[in-house]
């Protein structure tokens, strides 16, 4: 029986199947793959090929791949350790069953996809002390099936809420993350490290796919400011839930930084919206708007556009 820790990657999507190809080729790992459609079709015959930052092909026969469309591969039914939910934010919820037929008693969970309420729906359906904050900046977009170019490195982010692991809890996952080339990070404060990241999409992701603009073209001034302002909309909810955030001042540096690394970049919901697919603004400014309204405030920014965006794709 195999020793190796086992790590499933469910959304093989974009940065699934770099996460799951990195990790294909560490020693230490055995790797379940989960996608669908042509994508995992061709991956299923021709393996997994990786541009970009660094050349890799990684052969069929090194991981263990299911197919939504198909049928679901039982050769890690009940095995995972650690189970990576890459999906779409809106199909996070649907990936749980698969989740729970993968687990033992003792697998962790983590949700790297956009948005927030996922930390909150996976401790509801696997308990809080199995399930890890985690977000990514690595950058990653797909030039055809079974291929993913690899365009911007960043850090696998995993942090700590009241009741999940500890870092020392997770030494093995940390130890087979390092040795991939993920870089994983620990950040002691993980609803700071999910609002963080939620911050930036909300400031970012609605202007540039209305808009049709690349990141670094919201650096013009009058955009910037705006979206500034969206941005500090959205910390002033997060404040009122108890994140403890940096001073605004620190968030827009924050946002400048960003959109200057990333200038090139065509976000995933302006992709969404080109190809006229769903987007996860449900998950972001919408999600702003239903907790600003909880607490009886108005945050007419994120209301506009959250709106627009749904109205884009609703046709």
């Amino acid at each position: 029986m195999s020793d190796k820790m086992k790590i499933a990657i469910l959304g093989a999507g974009n940065i699934g199947t770099l996460i799951g190809a990195k990790l294909s080729v560490t020693e230490g790992a055995e790797v379940f793959l989960h996608g669908r459609g042509e994508h995992a079709a061709v991956m299923a015959v021709n393996g997994i090929t990786i541009e970009g930052l660094e050349n890799i092909w990684v052969s069929e026969d090194k991981f263990q791949l299911s197919i939504d469309d198909v049928a679901v591969n039982s050769s890690f039914d009940g095995q995972a350790d650690v189970i990576f939910i890459c999906s779409k934010a809106y199909d996070v919820k649907g990936l749980f069953g698969l989740a729970r037929r993968l687990s033992h008693k003792g697998t962790k969970i983590l949700v790297l996809s956009n948005g927030l309420g996922h930390l909150e729906s996976a401790a509801h359906e696997f308990g809080s002390h199995r399930v890890i904050p985690a977000t990514t900046t690595h950058g990653a977009w797909r030039n055809g099936p079974g291929k993913v170019t690899w365009a911007g490195a960043g850090a696998v982010n995993i942090g700590q809420t009241k009741n999940s692991p500890a870092r020392e809890q997770l030494t093995e996952l940390f130890d087979t993350l390092e040795q991939s080339g993920l870089n994983p990070t620990w950040i002691d404060d993980g609803d700071k490290l999910i609002w963080s990241k939620v911050l930036l999409n909300i400031a970012i992701n609605p202007i540039a796919s209305i808009t049709g603009r690349v990141n670094g073209d919201l650096l013009e001034a009058e955009m910037f400011e705006t979206c500034g302002e969206v941005m500090l909309e959205g910390a002033r909810i997060a404040r009122l839930e108890g994140v403890s955030l940096p001073v605004d001042d620190e968030l827009i540096t924050g946002l400048r930084q960003v959109l200057q690394q990333t200038s090139a970049n065509k976000c995933s919901m302006l992709q969404d919206v080109r190809n006229g697919k769903t987007t996860e603004i449900a998950f972001l400014n919408r999600m702003i708007v239903n907790k600003a309204e909880k607490y009886g405030i108005s945050t007419p920014l994120n209301q506009l556009l959250s709106k627009l965006v749904e109205d884009l794709t609703s046709y």
